[in-house]
């Protein structure tokens, strides 16, 4: 059997060792669904037209500049190495895909028993060129998703950090002029720690973000603490920076647990600020944490907003870095804080305690998260 009937034949088959190695590559992201199965096949599908296609073996590989659009379209290994990036692969992970499809088709093949004549060794050759061209552009624009990104978190970072410094150089000035009533004052002092506040919180996402990209993770210290109590503070919080949304807390079961106080705060407290920015208010937003669940020895949070639903491609990603649902509402008080390093540092502080945060959203039902917390860490 030739080669590109083979992996005709095959593509199930043939896909199914891609999707296994590739979670175990990247575990996490395709726990969130992104198999991405689909812009496989298109590359095998490639792959197979380029086998089929006569032409002499270049010399020094065709895969040397080769561009990622063809036909004014990007190519399905093009699309797939932007996809991969926003999915949260590394580079090297991305590389190794590819490598071990080559390994893994040929050797699926050998296993069928092909009969080695000439022209099974030019299928193979133009195999080689067809994988490295995919590979090539994968690279080539998973590069451009990384200097989009850098420039984007650039770009946001510039704009997000001068608004509460504005506030302050124009708060500092206003209370240098002589006279200003002390209630005045009072206020100023308040728009300065919020504006301050602001500025702390997203120097802090920077510094946790980089210190998981290093591998380090988010630290915890978990301690016997009252969930119940902790979501209450964080909905506390939230109703001094966003006046106009009505906010509930509910609670029930036992939820007492061995947690990182200050951190699951910090995770209830950003869920409630995107409810806040992303969700409508036709109905309460409201936090509710359960101590009896279906999930054994756990406690499970929810944060529950009634909103337009958010787009299934951006559920995939929700939890990666520089991910933005939507506009920010821009009429609450406090400054805007949106590096989109939030929800991946949600993600960390969870994953931490050794337990799972995830998502839904739908027109009917709103979008929830749910947190499932074992009530102590694994030993």
């Amino acid at each position: 059997m030739k080669l590109s009937t083979f992996i005709n034949d095959n593509m199930e088959r043939i896909v199914a060792e891609w999707e296994a190695f590739a979670g175990s590559l990247a575990p996490d992201a395709e726990k969130q669904g992104v198999g991405l199965r689909e812009h496989a096949r298109d590359i095998l599908h490639a792959i197979i037209a380029d086998i089929e296609k006569p032409r002499p073996r270049q010399l020094g590989g065709q895969a040397e500049g080769r561009a990622v659009l063809l036909d004014g379209h990007e190519t399905a290994a093009a699309t797939y190495g932007a996809l991969r990036h926003h999915a949260g692969f590394h580079l090297d992970q991305l590389s190794a895909e590819f490598l071990a499809l080559r390994a893994s088709v040929i050797r699926l093949w050998m296993d069928s028993g092909p009969e080695l004549d000439a022209l099974a060794f030019e299928q193979i050759l133009h195999f080689n060129d067809a994988i490295d061209r995919a590979l090539s552009e994968a690279l080539a624009r998973y590069a451009k998703e990384v200097e989009r990104s850098r420039d984007m978190f650039l770009a946001i970072l510039g704009h997000d950090l001068r608004t509460p410094l504005g506030a302050i150089i124009m708060t500092s000035q206003y209370l240098a002029t002589p006279g200003i009533p002390k209630q005045k004052q009072d206020d100023a002092v308040v728009r300065l720690g919020r504006s301050a506040a602001a500025m702390s919180a997203m120097i802090k996402d920077l510094l946790e973000f980089t210190r998981s990209r290093l591998g380090g993770g988010v630290p915890v210290s978990p301690a016997y603490a009252d969930i119940g109590k902790i979501c209450q503070s964080a909905l506390d919080e939230a109703r001094i920076a966003y006046p106009r949304h009505e906010m509930i807390c509910d609670t029930s079961g036992e939820l007492s647990a061995v947690v990182d106080g200050e951190r699951l705060r910090q995770v209830v407290a950003n869920l409630l600020s995107n409810a806040a920015r992303h969700g409508g208010r036709e109905a309460p937003i409201v936090v509710a944490a359960q101590g009896e669940s279906d999930r054994g020895d756990c406690i499970v949070i929810e944060v529950r907003n009634r909103g337009p639903a958010i787009a299934e491609d951006v559920l995939r990603v929700i939890f990666n870095p520089l991910v933005h649902v939507g506009a920010d509402d821009g009429n609450e008080s406090m400054p805007p804080a949106n590096l989109g390093l939030g929800l991946f540092i949600a993600r960390e502080i969870v994953a931490a305690h050794g337990g799972e945060i995830t998502v839904t959203s739908t027109d009917a039902e709103g979008t929830v998260f749910r947190i499932v917390l074992p009530r102590a860490p694994a030993s």
